[in-house]
């Protein structure tokens, strides 16, 4: 249950602050190098198949893992900000315009599945409107709340979020979300923040108000090193 209280109670920073110092400060992000995750969804009791990410924040480099129901594997090798790299379908090397479309969509792929799990890092990002709206109660917790929208960034640019941000804690407990080419608004809720490693620290599990689904991540880590092979072989 959510129920209007009054108008924020602190200004925008203090509130970004707090969302800071609830996943570890700004300082865990800088040193967080290699992240590695699974992004799965469960829809009415079914899990789905888990994509399998592994990224170099600091030079870009992508390791995408996708298998559909049939068992075929596909891994796209590439970079986030070139868009260049490699495909492999069961261990074949995939050519021109084949390879180009699968880029395409592992990194459509990277930007959704790594803002469901990273949101709160991404707050201050260019082209992130925030804006902080009257403050709320939700399940008995108050919460300031955080309209987000877009300038011209990203793949939906015309998505609206609201962040549900406990006011005691900083962690995130709740978002609802519009997307550009919907009509009605979701809403999840987010599991507590765990540790992810090098002093990090996120939720890993959000579930529909409705019961019906979550998005999850089964595997969610900060690695300190990798084999440089990841990013080169399938």
């Amino acid at each position: 249950m959510i129920l209007t209280s009054c108008s924020p109670t602190q200004t925008k920073q203090q509130v970004f602050d707090k969302i800071w110092k609830a996943v570890g400060g700004k300082s865990s992000l800088d040193k967080a190098r290699y992240f590695q995750f699974d992004f799965a969804v469960e829809k009415d009791g079914k899990a789905s198949i888990p994509r399998r990410h592994v990224w170099d924040r600091y030079t870009g480099d992508y390791r995408l893992e996708t298998s559909d129901t049939t068992g075929k594997k596909t891994v796209a090798l590439f970079n986030v900000n070139s868009k260049a790299g490699n495909v492999y379908v069961d261990g074949v090397l995939q050519q021109d315009t084949t390879t180009k479309n699968l880029i395409k969509k592992a990194y459509a792929a990277f930007i959704n599945d790594t803002y469901w799990l990273m949101v709160p890092l991404k707050l201050q990002d260019d082209g992130v409107n925030t804006e902080l709206q009257a403050d709320e109660t939700v399940d008995g917790k108050k919460c300031n709340v955080l309209h987000i929208n877009f300038d011209k960034v990203g793949l939906t640019p015309g998505d609206q979020y609201w962040l549900y941000v406990n006011d005691k804690t900083g962690e995130i407990i709740r978002w609802k979300f519009l997307l550009q080419n919907q009509t009605k608004a979701s809403v999840f809720n987010w599991t507590p923040y765990q540790a992810l490693g090098n002093g990090l620290k996120l939720s890993t599990k959000k579930t529909n108000i409705n019961g019906q689904s979550s998005i999850y991540f089964p595997v969610a880590r900060v690695l300190k090193k990798v084999d440089k092979n990841i990013f080169l072989k399938p």
